[in-house]
């Protein structure tokens, strides 16, 4: 199981052209389905704020981070924002969740600003560490590693808000 994550309002920075992209892929031979599928991830690379997938194992801690640098939870001090949260409670509830939770615009851009400053002030590599440790000891970690938290930030600067499938 994971987490499809769609732009709602996506900033394209390059047009695919890739004349397949404008068929119907349920009608495809299957030789044309796997091109089609090809040149679909060719261009969600190209444009980072159209999709973001993440299987439920990766997702979870990720999100979690989330609601720790823009939810209202105050446990740790270092990521205290005291200017304005950005996700709800139940978005953060929600978005546990393939039930379609749905994040504007101007908070997926909070995100992406809250994002990269912490990784930028390194409290990303500090919450890595920590989660490493907590975490040790459990028969199910989840993983937690900076570079998902940038693709996460990338896609959400250019998503024009999400939703989270």
């Amino acid at each position: 199981m994971g987490m499809d994550v769609h732009g709602l309002n996506p900033v394209i920075r390059k047009e695919s052209t890739s004349e397949i992209l404008k068929e119907d892929w349920t009608k495809l031979s299957e030789d044309d389905l796997g091109k089609y599928f090809e040149a679909k991830q060719q261009q969600e690379e190209d444009n980072p704020g159209i999709y973001f997938r993440n299987n439920v194992w990766w997702w979870r801690p990720l999100w979690d981070y989330v609601w720790k640098l823009c939810g209202d939870d105050d446990c740790v001090e270092a990521f205290d924002f005291a200017a304005d949260r950005v996700i709800t409670r139940e978005q953060y509830e929600e978005g546990h969740h393939n039930s379609g939770a749905e994040i504007n615009v101007h908070q997926a851009e909070l995100i992406a600003l809250r994002l990269n400053h912490a990784i930028k002030m390194g409290w990303t590599k500090k919450y890595k560490e920590q989660y490493e440790t907590d975490t040790k000891d459990d028969e199910h970690q989840y993983p937690f590693h900076e570079d998902n938290v940038k693709a996460f930030a990338e896609f959400c600067k250019d998503s024009g808000g999400f939703s989270i499938q």
